[in-house]
């Protein structure tokens, strides 16, 4: 066998995932707001390392967000929990009340992002199962009546102000030992009415799972 071809094996080796490889991850939390005055974070919950015999879970919680003209919400929760075992699993649950957004432009009575990750390592897979937006308007319009769920990455111009994205979903993983799933419920992108260009962003009700064995 050629130097060269032993050297090409031997690379890809190294490179390729160690067989049996078990994992789990997950964040939740309520709110993101990035705009020009700066950024927080509410209620966050990262899920800590989880070893093979055991499990693992965290949360957060806050009592409200207030950003003057930008976001109003009443009590925000984070969870996430993970398990390794037969199969490895993860759980991520955000949820926010009374969520009032850039002067009334988007508003929800509550909202819950749901997520889930689960591989055997021959399947792996991930939902959103759960998710739901309560009394959602948008520019005026009612888009849910109670708790209700919304098309997968429905996104709504909003005139002035840039779009949003319902119920963003963003999966990652090859569906056999690993998989993913990220759901953003309120997924707001502010941009410069001149230019296009994106000055800020708000995410309410984010939540996200992993899951690899």
């Amino acid at each position: 066998m050629r130097i060269s071809t032993i050297l090409l094996i031997g690379v890809t080796l190294a490179l390729a995932p160690a067989a049996g490889a078990q994992s789990v991850g997950g964040k939740a939390y309520g709110a993101f707001v990035r705009t020009p005055l700066g950024t927080q974070q509410s209620a966050v919950a990262v899920l800590p390392p989880v070893t093979a015999v055991d499990g693992a879970m965290a949360d957060g919680d806050a009592d409200g967000v207030s950003v003057p003209g930008t976001i109003t919400t009443d009590a925000l929760t984070g969870t996430t929990s993970g398990s390794i075992g037969d199969a490895a699993a993860a759980q991520s649950v955000a949820t926010v009340f009374n969520v009032n957004l850039l002067n009334g432009l988007i508003t929800a009575s509550s909202l819950t992002a749901t997520v889930s990750s689960t591989s055997n390592g021959a399947q792996a897979t991930s939902s959103a199962l759960g998710s739901t937006l309560a009394d959602l308007v948008v520019n005026g319009v009612q888009l849910t009546s109670g708790d209700a769920s919304i098309a997968p990455n429905t996104r709504v111009t909003l005139p002035g102000v840039g779009y949003v994205v319902l119920n963003e979903q963003l999966p990652t993983g090859d569906g056999v030992r690993t998989t993913g799933l990220t759901v953003n419920l309120i997924h707001v992108v502010l941009q410069n009415d001149l230019t296009g260009l994106q000055t800020g962003e708000l995410i309410i009700g984010s939540a996200t799972s992993s899951a690899a064995m």
